[in-house]
């Protein structure tokens, strides 16, 4: 994913793609286009004018940026040394020939990222049917970020989140109680529902397990308050 264009005879002038960059680094192209952005708005540079497209083996099309050595370079000072040291060490092999950009006629790259985004879905679709309670912005949250892993690019845009919600414990401590107070509170008084905020999908406390959680918006907050502090201060 470097491509060389011939200046003169005796001059090449060559850039590397972002996927690439992503490649070499281990990091999600995603999260290396938007570096690129930012690297290009704190230069006062137009993306576009860095923007190519490329095809999966769908024919999908999709966007990535081409940066010459100064700009690699440039965003590799945010980055960590060894990762710094694999980046500079491929624009060497390219300057010196010892290692030619080659394109793979091979689709296996795209069949396996394909075989992983089905797995990864319908695992997901699995995993969302055993949590009946999360909201829909939880269920597409959930779903878009297992696929957007597996596919190291951002496929399906993460839902806008239209209220702030919060956590049991957050709440307690606005209200000087604590989060298990919170919570008996709530299931008394029937709380847990869309009136008063929504079910996510979010990590256990004492385990990398994913579990509902139930968070608070504005009138959740009010609610325990009143409950809380009593009617004066509601």
């Amino acid at each position: 994913m470097t491509k060389l264009t011939v200046a003169n005879r005796s001059a090449v002038v060559t850039k590397m793609s972002s996927r690439e960059i992503a490649t070499l680094t281990g990091k999600r192209h995603d999260h290396v286009m938007a570096d690129c952005r930012k690297m290009f708005e704190s230069l006062n540079l137009q993306s576009p004018d860095f923007s190519g497209d490329y095809k999966d083996s769908r024919g999908r099309t999709y966007q990535e940026y081409w940066l010459d050595q100064d700009l690699t370079m440039t965003l590799m000072m945010g980055y960590s040394i060894p990762l710094r040291h694999k980046v500079a060490k491929r624009w060497r092999q390219l300057e010196t020939g010892e290692v030619l950009p080659q394109k793979s006629s091979s689709y296996l790259p795209e069949y396996r990222r394909a075989r992983a985004i089905k797995m990864e879905v319908e695992a997901m679709t699995l995993a969302l049917s055993y949590m009946p309670k999360l909201s829909d912005v939880a269920r597409q949250t959930a779903m878009a970020r297992a696929v957007n892993d597996a596919a190291g690019i951002e496929l399906l845009p993460l839902p806008e989140v239209e209220e702030h919600l919060h956590t049991a414990g957050a709440i307690a401590e606005m209200l000087g109680v604590t989060a298990q107070k919170i919570g008996r509170i709530s299931n008394k008084h029937n709380l847990k529902t869309e009136q008063y905020g929504k079910y996510v999908w979010d990590k256990a406390k004492h385990s990398n397990k994913q579990v509902e959680a139930f968070r608070y918006n504005a009138e959740g907050i009010k609610a325990l308050r009143h409950l809380i502090h009593g009617a004066e201060v509601a």
